[in-house]
């Protein structure tokens, strides 16, 4: 009998789906997780034991004198083109959020009115958060705990994911600029047991890629060039944020260019094809305290830009 070639091919490909479908439910793969969750301690210290990077960029000194040596941005972990040089364009974006800070609701009030102008009694508060919040019996980030004040105070929908609650949080992190990261990340308590929970989400696969979050920022890929990326090791970074994220920003963003932690943790979900978290909840608060916590023994360095690259030193 004469079959068409159309029908071939279709039996062909039915044949080749069939193969590749497994047998029973338990062939289907599970989440696993990467390798190193072991390894990962709450003190940005604990690089070493990722990448042999870390002497080159673990203070100024360090860092500068590994430019001097002629080392190239991808052998410092790219830890070399953002901390170290603040950027101008996003000072505009704390001013907006300092706005914010100092409007009133009907009655006067305002985030100032318990805080004091210009955040007087916030300085240097961003290096200890997250943080547990007795009252609410929970652990909190800026971002949530301006969304509390802000609902219960003064009566505005400041929720996390938000322009005003964005840019007041970028505008509260600016005054821990220099500050020593500092969550007690050791001591048993609610803390601690954010931290783990982050950490294995960290680590764990997930999506469509089954990739995790470990699948970038950790070796091999570190160091690399992804999709256009500089992904770097998680020590550190988080010390960074919020940060200025000129040009790029994600559907129906209105945040000058701001990213807080979350939010970038959930633009990596979204690119990574993961289920993106929503931002304040449990789970995304927990891998905030992981990356937080791993930047444990760091120097804040707020505003900087994420695409900011000082070649200046290859000259």
């Amino acid at each position: 009998m004469n079959i068409p070639r159309k029908l071939k091919l279709l039996a062909f490909g039915a044949c080749l789906a069939a193969a590749a479908l497994p047998a029973s439910a338990e062939e289907y793969p599970k989440f696993d997780y990467m390798p190193g969750k072991e390894l990962a301690i709450p003190h940005v210290s604990g690089d070493a034991k990722f990448s042999n990077t870390y002497q080159y960029w673990k203070d100024e000194k360090t860092l500068e004198a590994a430019k001097k040596s002629g080392k190239m941005s991808h052998e410092m972990n790219y830890k070399d083109f953002r901390w170290a040089i603040k950027s101008f364009d996003a000072e505009s974006a704390i001013d907006i959020g300092r706005g914010y800070y100092d409007e009133k609701n009907a009655k006067g009030q305002s985030c100032a009115s318990c805080h004091g102008a210009e955040g007087k009694k916030l300085k240097g508060i961003y290096a200890n958060y997250p943080a547990y919040n007795k009252r609410l019996k929970r652990v909190v980030t800026v971002p949530t705990q301006i969304k509390t004040c802000a609902t219960e105070r003064l009566g505005f929908d400041w929720k996390e994911n938000t322009r005003q609650n964005t840019l007041i949080d970028f505008f509260v992190g600016s005054l821990s600029d220099g500050k020593v990261v500092k969550i007690d990340a050791t001591s048993p308590g609610p803390i601690k047991a954010s931290y783990e929970r982050g950490r294995d989400l960290f680590f764990k696969r997930g999506g469509h890629f089954n990739f995790a979050c470990a699948s970038c920022h950790t070796p091999p890929a570190t160091g690399k060039y992804l999709r256009g990326q500089r992904p770097t090791t998680f020590f550190g970074d988080a010390a960074q944020y919020p940060i200025y994220h000129f040009p790029y920003t994600l559907p129906g963003d209105d945040f000058e260019y701001v990213f807080t932690l979350q939010h970038q943790i959930k633009s990596c979900q979204i690119l990574s094809r993961i289920y993106p978290g929503e931002e304040g909840s449990p789970a995304m608060t927990d891998i905030e305290v992981f990356l937080k916590a791993s930047a444990n023994g760091y120097k804040m360095s707020i505003p900087v830009s994420e695409y900011n690259m000082d070649t200046s030193y290859l000259d």
